[in-house]
């Protein structure tokens, strides 16, 4: 495997770290506080941001290392386990414990994408936001971890 992969990886990371960012502001408020639509709507699409974030790299690790994408109806949850297990030739990409996080914002993403923006409520946003900083670092220290291991292996091939 060539080192263009760890560097495909790299590239959505700054993506994701830019998405980070941008929660900043809403980092800071409490489940109780009285946010408008325009607010849900905005951590709403970035909470779906953040996690199409994520989902680029996995489906980049599985298309280019593992040579296959899931093609079953629940493609996304079985695209997670794909890449919390190890194969001969590559380590888990993500923990168990990250994929089980991870769940939690694709199960946000089918809402978000099959609900009426008018249906999101910030007390049942904010539980996600709350996770945002501990997700991001979590999941940039594992893929970081995996690039690596590519950029050794690329050396030893």
């Amino acid at each position: 495997m060539s080192r263009e992969l760890a560097t495909k990886i790299r590239v959505p990371l700054e993506e994701l770290a830019i998405v980070r960012q941008q929660f900043e502001p809403l980092l800071s408020m409490p489940s109780e506080a009285n946010i408008g639509v325009i607010e849900t709507s905005a951590a709403s699409a970035m909470l779906h941001s953040f996690y199409t974030e994520i989902k680029k790299v996995l489906k980049l690790v599985a298309r280019e290392w593992d040579g296959h994408l899931p093609s079953s109806d629940s493609w996304h949850k079985d695209l997670l386990s794909q890449m919390s297990e190890a194969t001969p030739t590559r380590p888990a990409v993500l923990s168990k414990g990250l994929i089980e996080v991870l769940n939690e914002f694709l199960a946000f993403r089918h809402l978000f994408r099959g609900a009426s923006i008018a249906l999101m409520r910030w007390e049942k946003l904010h539980p996600l936001v709350a996770k945002i900083d501990r997700t991001y670092e979590r999941t940039r220290s594992e893929l970081e971890a995996f690039a690596l291991f590519i950029d050794l292996h690329a050396e030893n091939v």
